[in-house]
């Protein structure tokens, strides 16, 4: 009887000790046409997509990494991120997604968010040319 009890419990507590870690490399570049000054430490944040617009306050999304672009506006962020696997044998990989802060229109800060995407180290998401001008 204690061994079935015993054999409950993890069973009960395994999916919530087991996540889907997965790590993502990312790269691209952030052009401000009309000056480009202002690409330069446009903060690139790599975030994994938890809940949903009702459950944002109770599973806010997860920071994997943050960056700042360099003069020429080129980036590369990295960071690993992990959700639990609520059923055992169904992975719940991370959604990660790329958002922007910049300053590119206006002093008082824009951001931008990229969609998501389902690349992950070894390989390396390139978000390609980002124009941030309006």
């Amino acid at each position: 009887m204690l061994k079935a009890k015993i054999l409950l419990l993890v069973g009960a507590l395994l999916p919530l000790a087991m996540a889907g870690e997965k790590c993502v490399w990312a790269r691209g570049k952030v052009v401000c046409e009309r000056n480009a000054t202002k690409q330069l430490n446009a903060e690139v944040r790599l975030l994994d997509k938890d809940g949903e617009w009702v459950f944002q306050t109770i599973d806010p999304d997860d920071s994997m990494g943050v960056t700042f672009a360099n003069e020429d506006g080129s980036f590369t962020v990295e960071g690993c991120g992990y959700d639990r696997d609520w059923l055992p044998f169904v992975t719940n990989d991370p959604e990660p997604y790329i958002q922007i802060r910049h300053n590119c229109n206006t002093d008082d800060g824009e951001t931008l968010i990229l969609p998501g995407f389902k690349t992950f180290v070894p390989d390396t998401y390139e978000a390609g040319t980002i124009k941030l001008d309006a």
